[in-house]
């Protein structure tokens, strides 16, 4: 496991980018690797996602060498159910400096599937379409907080809205707040759709202090807990409307 004065992030070089079209879809989809990655301890692999450690190099409004400003670093948090059923909001940062399209994950104390890492690259994708931005000419990076202990296993797809809005909110320079969280996953027209666990979400958003959960509106609910107001939203259009 690297120590805190190791190198923050690893750079692929122009050889190294050219080995990634053959083997990404393979090495990502293995379990090994993704835990491997999330310790730090696979070498030229982190051409595919970078390892990267929080408040190290960073600098958020920067610029491009053009003079285009780079967009804002948000925080956000994503309302979660682990691999033991219990629910958990997972706090996380985008940062943005000058590169390639290249997506960076800091996955310290954190294994991260194959469906997390789509769910990253789709909600870029429809950011970027929302926005009229492009994020082509510079690097992406995203810390997940790690837990207190252990390791937590995180499946993705109910987070891909909830990554979208920080993504705009970021491109659109706005900020966001904790007190509303959402989760639902995104299809190519922007709809949003089904997601499980909402009462263990709906409980574990509210205690850590939201007043609103937004949820697809594909799936109708029931779900009451006190002090939270439960959302159901269409689209990822109408959610941005709501939070931002």
């Amino acid at each position: 496991m690297p120590t805190d004065d190791s190198a923050s992030v690893s750079r692929p070089s122009d050889t190294e980018r050219d080995v990634v079209g053959r083997v990404e879809e393979t090495i990502l989809s293995r379990r090994g690797f993704l835990a491997g990655l999330g310790l730090g301890g696979v070498g030229g692999a982190g051409v595919v996602l970078g390892l990267t450690r929080a408040g190290e190099g960073f600098q958020s409004l920067a610029t491009l060498a053009g003079g285009a400003t780079l967009p804002a670093t948000t925080r956000y948090y994503l309302p979660a159910v682990d691999g033991s059923g219990d629910g958990l909001v997972v706090p996380f940062e985008f940062d943005f400096t000058d590169g390639d399209g290249e997506l960076f994950v800091n996955l310290n104390g954190i294994e991260v599937r194959h469906d997390l890492q789509l769910s990253l690259r789709e909600a870029r994708e429809t950011a970027t379409r929302l926005t009229g931005e492009s994020l082509t000419n510079m690097a992406t990076h995203i810390t997940f907080e790690p837990p207190s202990s252990g390791v937590l296993a995180l499946r993705g797809k109910s987070w891909e809205a909830g990554l979208t809005v920080a993504l705009v909110a970021s491109l659109r320079q706005q900020s966001l707040s904790q007190e509303t969280l959402m989760t639902g996953i995104v299809d190519d027209e922007g709809a949003l759709l089904p997601v499980g666990g909402i009462e263990t979400k709906a409980r574990a958003a509210r205690a850590v202090g939201a007043r609103e959960l937004i949820i697809p509106a594909s799936e109708p609910t029931d779900v009451a807990v006190q002090g939270l107001r439960i959302v159901e939203s269409p689209s990822i259009t109408d959610a941005l409307d709501r939070i931002l």
